[in-house]
């Protein structure tokens, strides 16, 4: 992209929504190549109105110009909004932002070598010694920053003066400063260089040893294969054999050993690696810097803490240095710079947190030299600018100091994300206090371990802390002169941590309360962690907390948050410290609406485990947690009425919590998993088994004390879910009891006999449900037929194997069916004299069965639809059918009724509990359905949202696809929840535009989150998707011969008609998710395109 191309790099702000709503860059791509530039400068943005302004008036208006200051975008929250419009502006494309002042900041730009400046030949790429001369030229200082030594390094850089260039070798082991003075040179203990040596010896059947000493390389025996590896394939000096190699008993080895390398083959890394691991413990810092290299080197030694140590000599703050690098041992380097890159050709975990993605170090130009053009241009223009700009302001006061209080497992990759992000801004003090708890491992305080190695061995193994981060044991330490105090405790720590500390707190700071479990029972009043934290000190309190669990967030996986915060220069403050590309925040007005469903949604996630470990089907742990949900919503609206307006349930702290929370390994979850085997256990074993130790999971505390409130407020009976939690957790009722406090709904009509048109694996398990309910209820005829397409098993017809063996073998298998369920191969003959049509057959077969029947269908007939995804939408994308209007209009009978919900068949057949969502807006009709349908085991809900309930029960096939390109990339948990709440969140952006008015409310029942959590963890769509993630080659149709034995798949098909319907209102910057699966699904992008598209993966493709 040449400079003026208009992508936004760093949070900015959409002005029309109801909050500050801050969005990491990685949602845009920074640009295509220099020919590309006035095709990008031409490009419009969207208007705060979302309407894309005309050329002229852009250019008057300056719109794309970069924000007053590029890092701190903010603004006031405006009103709040409705619902459906809200909604709508959650996935709104942002106005774009001039790329250059971003880019210009940057002074120093430091490069790894192997994959990123070097090519796969290990010499650097066409062009990039002249691109590195012209950013030096303007201004610029380039850096090397390898896991080489210097002379290796020279060795490969033919036509560099490393002599002069400031770097960074063998990992922070040598800091080389301008003009060549060594700024710093670390060496391995000797008594950690003999240990490995020894173990060396004892394992040359796996590996290599090899020490580094300066510029000179030492190995024990060169006639090993892998001892020359370096030295051959990554052009390394030659190693010396050390003196009497493997034959003395005690080996010479080198007196100032800078770094040591462990060499192996890629098969034998597995083996390796957690050896040597377990070796340098706490004596040394290792990584893998290469499939077949771990690199041992000095304590406290890696690329960022090189880096730093460079920056300060040069009079430079992170805030002015990029990165690039291309494998993990990069990772912490990239997220201690301003702009982080990462190569085409890098490890996933490393693109994941980097703002852009360069082209492959083998192409040409090279990523590096076309990145250096960009900052060479962008500096160059901002140093004319800054020339002919009138003086800035002096500084706006002292920085910003912030201070975390929690060293656990949650509170490690908080501090972790935050000592990274003061060292990018020149806003923030460059050091985060950490308080943890005094404890010692092994013999040694733990606050002591990580100022000396960076890393907390029992929280967060394997994940080193940036340099800015300082652990203390005083608490009032930790506090004092602190603006922002992070909060992530758990609740009996918290309230001693606040006694400490009240007193000692600036009256001008706040609070963030990132723990979920801290609530206060009063007469008859419930209060949250913001409201405690707050009184006790005397100071304002925020809320931050979404679908985040602690390992995923430490590895760098998607994730989002919301932040709740009165205060919109706090708020900016609090999203500056936490947003990235691979950590979205979007803050709302309202506190409590965070914590309102944050903290509550740990008795939903308690429920999810209970139906895992009671072995519940797919469709009833669905049920339970929209159960759950839908009872926290009705809560928050009871006794938190001015909250409740924010609508939080469809934020980060509400739906993608509750589903990461519910259905990945959360410890509530794990918890109640293993209570529900044997409830019999005391609370305490169960941790114990569970988690190693006996903390008891939040989830258990928030039931008893929000049951103890509901119970003083006389309110069980309107709150069954929290109540029926309560009496399990208690012992007072068993884990299996739990679906019972979901009543079936009985209602009275006029007897009629019924027909089921469908006999696949859904068409099957209705009709047992039918079948069972009309021997019941005397308002419909004993016998139900069932249309079934004939077909031969085993010699046999099926429709003959149904009606004597009483069981669909082929659909179906392992499920009798009542004797009443009759097959019938003529259709014309099944629906004659029939009362009640129940159509439930793939929609590919709909339009010949309407032909075959229309004529036969007696006046008054009742239909109602359960076939899912079937939409008809012309050509055009204008008009859209809808699976009931077709049947309908077919049949010409006024409406036709539709039931969707989680609903997978096999549950449904096994007898666990599910729930349906009848879409009918003729009351009679409405009663007859619910009682044909509503039993104990399968609850029905009705609606007069037609449209609404069919809608979601079409929509949903299309996210699951997205579902399923999550497993089959091997996404984690936070990063698949996210994708459901954001396709949630399309879903009912598209139906309101389509059907104006189909109710909002309707995304609660069970054909609306129900049904997308069901199909997104357990659906056929998902399934195949997932196969196609991982073998993109094999079309849609060869995956449905091989994984559906005969059943049909609707996602794909689904997903064309879909595209049509947003083309044709102009829809697709509204809704990037549902465009990029389409994208996926016609093989014009991977399924991991769909995920860099929004943002959620990894950084957009800077490509040539």
């Amino acid at each position: 992209a040449a400079p003026g191309c208009q992508f936004p790099l760093f949070p900015t702000r959409t002005p029309t929504r109801g909050r500050c709503a801050l969005r990491a860059g990685a949602h845009r791509e920074l640009g295509r190549t220099e020919r590309r530039g006035a095709r990008c400068e031409r490009r419009a943005s969207l208007s705060s109105n979302g309407k894309r302004p005309d050329a002229r008036e852009e250019k008057k208006s300056g719109i794309g110009a970069a924000p007053p200051d590029d890092s701190h975008p903010g603004g006031a929250p405006t009103s709040r909004r409705p619902a459906s419009a809200r909604a709508s502006e959650m996935v709104r494309t942002n106005s774009m932002t001039s790329s250059h002042g971003i880019l210009g900041t940057v002074r120093l730009l430091a490069s790894d070598l192997d994959g990123t400046l070097l090519d796969p030949h290990h010499k650097p790429g066409p062009g990039t010694l002249e691109a590195i001369r012209a950013f030096e030229a303007v201004g610029g200082v380039f850096a090397v920053c390898t896991g080489r030594d210097k002379g290796s390094a020279a060795g490969v850089l033919e036509g560099f003066d490393l002599d002069k260039m400031p770097g960074v070798y063998m990992n922070g082991t040598i800091i080389q400063g301008a003009g060549g003075v060594v700024l710093h040179s670390a060496i391995v203990p000797q008594a950690l260089c003999k240990e490995v040596t020894e173990w060396g010896r004892a394992n040359r059947h796996l590996a290599a040893i090899l020490f580094v000493d300066g510029d000179t390389h030492y190995v024990m025996d060169k006639s090993e294969e892998w001892a020359m590896y370096m030295h051959k394939v990554l052009l390394d000096p030659e190693p010396l054999e050390l003196e009497g190699g493997w034959s003395a008993a005690e080996p010479k080895i080198p007196g100032h050993v800078n770094l040591m390398r462990v060499i192996c083959p890629p098969e034998n890394m597995a083996t390796v690696k957690p050896q040597i691991q377990a070796l340098v413990h706490g004596q040394a810092n290792c990584a893998q810097s290469l499939p077949t290299t771990i690199d041992i080197m000095a304590p406290n030694t890696n690329k960022a803490t090189g880096l730093h140590i460079l920056l300060k000599s040069l009079g430079l703050s992170e805030a002015r240095a990029a990165a690039i690098g291309d494998s993990e041992n990069d990772l912490e380097m990239l997220q201690s710079v301003r702009v982080a890159c990462a190569m085409g050709n890098a490890a996933q975990r490393t693109k994941a947190v980097a703002h852009f993605i360069l082209p492959k170090n083998s192409e040409n130009p090279p990523g590096v030299v076309h990145l250096l053009h960009l900052f060479t241009k962008s500096l160059a223009r901002n140093t004319r600018e800054e020339a002919s700009a009138p003086a800035p302001p002096p500084p706006k006061g002292e920085p910003v100091r912030v201070a975390c209080f929690g060293g656990g497992a949650w509170g490690s990759p908080v501090a972790r994300m935050v000592g990274q992000s003061v060292l990018k801004d020149s806003e923030f003090h460059s050091e985060v206090r950490l308080w943890l708890k005094d404890e010692t491992v092994d013999g040694k305080r733990l606050s002591v371990i990580i100022n000396e190695t960076h890393e907390n061995p029992k929280y967060m193994p394997g994940f080193r802390f940036p340099m800015s981060v300082v652990a203390v044991d005083d608490a009032r330490e930790a506090a004092k002169d602190a603006d922002v105090l992070i909060f992530v405790e758990r609740q009996e720590i918290l309230r001693q941590i606040l006694k400490d500390i009240a007193g000692h707190v600036k009256p001008t700071a706040i609070a963030v309360i990132m723990s979920k479990d801290l609530v206060e029972i009063g007469h008859n009043s419930l209060r949250f962690g913001s409201q405690v934290v707050a009184e006790s000190l005397g100071i304002k309190a925020a809320a931050l907390m979404g679908g985040t669990l602690a390992g995923d967030i430490a590895a760098g996986n998607f994730a989002e948050a919301t932040l709740g915060c009165a205060d919109e220069e706090k708020a900016r403050l609090i999203a500056a410290l936490f947003n990235k590309p691979n950590f979205h925040v979007s803050t709302i007005g309202a506190v409590e609406a965070v914590e309102l469903f944050a903290v509550l949604k740990t008795m939903v996630s308690l429920a999810g485990g209970i139906c895992d470990g009671a072995g519940f089907g797919a469709n009833t742990k669905s049920a339970m947690v929209r159960l759950g949900a839908v009872e926290l919503n009705k809560f928050a609206a009871r006794y938190f009425p001015e909250q409740a307006k924010f609508e939080a349930l469809h934020e980060a702290c509400g739906w993608t919590d509750l589903i990461v929370s519910s259905f990945g390994n959360s410890r509530n979850r794990l918890w109640a998993e293993a209570f529900a085997k044997d409830p019999s256990r005391e609370w305490e074993d169960v941790a114990r088994e569970v988690y190693g130790d006996t903390k008891l999971p939040t989830g258990i505390n928030i039931v008893n004390d929000v049951a103890v409130f509901v119970r003083s407020e006389q309110a069980e009976m309107e709150f069954p879910f929290i109540s029926k939690m309560h009496r399990i957790l208690t012992r007072q009722d068993p884990p299996a009891s739990l679906i019972q406090m979901a009543m079936p709904r009985v209602r009275r009509a006029n007897a009629m006999k019924v027909t089921v048109l469908g006999s696949g694996n859904w068409g099957t398990a209705i009709a047992r449900i039918v079948g069972q309910n009309v021997q019941r209820k005397v308002d419909f005829q004993k016998t139900v037929t069932m249309w079934v397409h004939e077909e031969q098993i085993d010699g046999r017809k099926l429709t003959e194997i149904i009606n004597t063996e009483h069981e669909n073998v082929k659909y179906l298998p392992g499920f009798p069916l009542p004797h009443n369920v009759v097959a019938e191969p003529d259709a014309v003959e099944a629906v004659k004299s029939a009362n009640i049509l129940v159509f439930v057959l793939p929609h590919q077969f709909l339009g010949g069965l309407l032909k075959q029947i229309a004529p036969h269908v007696a006046p008054g007939t009742i239909a109602v639809s359960l076939i899912k995804g079937h939409m008809v939408v012309s050509d055009d994308g204008k008009t859209l059918r809808t699976g009931s209007q077709v049947i309908a209009e077919a049949l010409n009978i006024p409406e036709c009724a539709v039931l969707n919900g989680a609903n997978v068949a096999n549950d449904v057949a096994t007898g666990n509990f599910a729930e349906a969502t009848l879409g009918c807006s003729q009351a009679e009709e409405s009663v007859l359905l619910t009682r044909l349908f509503d039993c104990p085991t399968f609850s029905v809900r009705s609606t007069t949202d037609v449209f609404g309930v069919e809608l979601f029960g079409g929509l949903k096939n299309v996210v699951a696809l997205a579902a399923g390109f999550c497993d089959g990339l091997g996404l984690a948990a936070n990063t698949k929840a996210a994708v459901l709440r954001r396709g949630l969140m399309e879903m009912s952006v598209l139906i309101a535009a389509i059907y104006p008015t189909s109710r909002p409310e309707t995304v609660e029942e069970s054909c609306g989150i129900a049904d997308l959590l069901t199909t997104c963890y357990s659906g056929r769509n998902r399934m195949c998707a997932e196969a196609f993630a991982r073998d993109p080659s094999k079309t849609w149709e060869e995956i449905e011969a091989e994984l559906l034995n005969g059943q049909k798949l609707q996602g794909p098909s689904c997903c064309m008609d879909v595209q049509g319907l947003i083309d044709h209102r102009g829809l697709r910057d509204q809704l990037p998710l549902l465009t990029a699966i389409h994208g996926a699904v016609t093989k014009r992008i991977t399924p991991q395109d769909v995920f860099t598209t929004i943002g959620f993966l990894a950084a957009p493709q800077l490509d040539n």
